[in-house]
């Protein structure tokens, strides 16, 4: 179970090949080892801590907020045969250093006045020649200010308490309470099309498991034009979905090879 976006080698593939793959990307963005010390800020429902210590052999913790996600994610990684570390709370990282974060479409929580609050956090607990690597739906900046200050649909009946970051505001919040440059930065926000189309179509198609469970019509029309309305924004380039690799000056040990690149939802 993913809720971010996916990312597609063709129009017609099913979507946990894509979400597997999301995943892989982000993992090789990371350039993980073996002997790394990974970080996942905001791990979900614990699909990628499975698949970052199946494919690396690292060590991983995840922090969610959420008991529920908690809950899933444990008992996945033991059905899973694996030792990995969840916690609840950003306060137990204590002053731990990490060699890779990931936090993926966790920032849209942080909030406008919290966002030099994670910087300086990821800033204190990564290693001096590690590598941040984020996932984020963003906003263009010209709308920006005007967004965040007033209400909208996502805001109102899906997401309260959400703000999708425009860019500048991701990079004025880095420079502000960090070291950390931008190293890598791709828009995979045309995938986010195609993952909120797969949503759309597998909501529906469990029309009637959905009314069992208690929801009524009106729920399922809100998640319909949830799906239909994000997709839009997508769709059109109005909204966009970045993964960005952070480092610090002068963290030659994480770039050994100057001849290998980042890799790219591109050529998929």
């Amino acid at each position: 179970m993913t809720y971010s976006s996916a990312v597609f080698k063709t129009e017609d593939e099913d979507l946990k090949t894509a979400q597997l793959r999301k995943i892989s990307l982000l993992i090789e963005k990371a350039r993980i080892e073996k002997n790394h010390e990974v970080l996942e800020i905001g791990c979900g429902w614990g699909s990628l801590a499975i698949e970052v210590v199946k494919q690396t052999g690292c060590k991983y913790t995840g922090i969610t907020l959420s008991e529920e996600q908690l809950k899933y994610a444990q008992k996945k990684v033991k059905d899973a045969g694996l030792q990995i570390s969840l916690l609840c709370d950003y306060r137990q990282l204590s002053n731990y250093k990490y060699d890779r974060i990931i936090s993926c479409e966790m920032l849209e929580s942080v909030g406008h006045e919290f966002m030099e609050e994670f910087f300086a956090c990821c800033e204190s607990v990564l290693a001096d020649n590690g590598l941040l690597v984020l996932q984020f739906i963003s906003i263009p900046d010209e709308r920006y200010d005007e967004y965040r200050r007033s209400s909208d649909f996502i805001k109102e009946y899906i997401f309260p308490g959400g703000c999708l970051p425009s860019l500048s505001r991701v990079t004025s919040a880095m420079v502000a309470s960090s070291r950390l440059c931008v190293e890598h930065l791709e828009n995979i926000g045309i995938h986010y099309y195609q993952t909120l189309r797969c949503w759309r179509k597998n909501f529906l198609e469990r029309h009637s498991e959905i009314l069992a469970l208690g929801f009524n019509e009106n729920f399922i029309r809100t998640w319909e034009y949830y799906f239909d309305y994000c997709a839009a924004g997508f769709k059109t380039y109005t909204l966009g979905n970045y993964q960005i690799v952070f480092s610090r000056p002068g963290n030659t040990p994480a770039f050994t090879d100057p001849y290998k690149g980042f890799p790219s939802a591109s050529p998929y």
